[in-house]
């Protein structure tokens, strides 16, 4: 654009054609930002709507009640904050809950997720599915290699177990071959994640709770797979834990013994420190992701900003010219 070439304190025909392209511009640009806006803050349609009411009375008339959240509910490498987090669809049964899981910053993946509260802790286990694996793991954190457990017959074909350093022998007492056939043939589709008293299954594939197959899937979750983990959490007891060395029957007995009109309670069960987390590394974190974000940042700045100073230099140069 030229806009008073030659600073002469003129302004020709091809100044005005030329602040009349970039204003035509700024408008046009500023007319699809709000256009795109109201759209994208447009409510459903009526179909969509009868499609919601449908999919919300097959979660009721399961026994689950949707319960859509702004934050999550549950820990997991897939909610490291519990803000930023958006689950919808969302239904939950005592015990249990599942949905989708979005977070809002941008290029987040969308994870359709089971979760399922363990009657007790157990140490932490991360097992990732081949199946979704492209292009390398598809986990939302890098593991630490050394932490890798190979397991007996095919299973390491189906997934890779992460097992913190220490608690090789106990990740073998959950995953027994009858839990690993299980979720080879009912949940070879997940990631599963096991933290603190939290069993997680997830998987980035977009779900649509509308089909049958979605709620049979997860029902094969909950019904073959999850009793069998739930049954070792309520069995497992980390020795390594000070007052935990001795089992639990025969604290009871001596409990009883010592003080036979007191009903003995069972401490809480613990999970030693060496086994609580295993060593992984967020890469939304550190340098890299700011650094990113100053970027996004200044390419917006670029296309909203630049448009308007052309427009603003071009009317300062019309007025001059007068």
């Amino acid at each position: 654009m030229r806009v008073d070439s030659y600073q002469d304190g003129e302004t020709t025909t091809g100044d005005i054609a030329g602040l009349t392209a970039i204003i035509a511009i700024l408008a046009a640009w500023l007319f699809a930002t709000y256009f795109l806006h109201r759209w994208a803050a447009r409510p459903p349609s009526p179909r969509a709507r009868l499609k919601d009411w449908r999919r919300d009375l097959t979660a009721l008339a399961n026994g689950f009640i949707p319960s859509p959240s702004s934050a999550a509910t549950f820990s997991s490498i897939i909610t490291p904050r519990s803000r930023g987090v958006r689950e919808y669809p969302r239904f939950v049964a005592p015990g249990v809950e599942f949905g989708t899981l979005t977070h809002h910053r941008a290029r987040s993946v969308t994870w359709h997720y089971i979760a399922v509260a363990l009657p007790a802790p157990l140490p932490h286990l991360i097992l990732d599915a081949t199946s979704n694996n492209r292009r390398g793991s598809d986990l939302p954190v890098d593991v630490a290699r050394s932490q890798r457990l190979s397991l007996e017959g095919d299973f390491d074909r189906w997934f890779h177990v992460y097992s913190p350093t220490a608690y090789g022998a106990d990740a073998l007492y959950v995953l027994t071959p009858d839990v690993m056939a299980a979720l080879i043939d009912e949940a070879s589709g997940y990631n599963v994640e096991i933290v603190d008293d939290a069993l997680v299954f997830f998987s980035p594939a977009i779900v649509d709770f509308g089909s049958p197959a979605h709620w049979e899937a997860v029902d094969s979750v909950l019904t073959r797979v999850a009793p069998r983990i739930l049954a070792k959490a309520f069995q497992y007891v980390d020795e390594r834990v000070p007052g935990q060395e001795v089992p639990r029957a025969l604290t009871a007995l001596l409990a009883a013994r010592e003080e036979p009109d007191v009903r003995w309670t069972p401490p809480t069960p613990r999970i030693g420190t060496d086994g609580r987390r295993l060593d992984v590394r967020d890469p939304n974190e550190g340098i890299a992701p700011v650094l990113g974000a100053i970027g996004w940042f200044a390419l917006l700045a670029f296309l909203y900003a630049v448009p308007g100073i052309f427009a603003f230099a071009g009317f300062m140069s019309v007025i001059d010219g007068r």
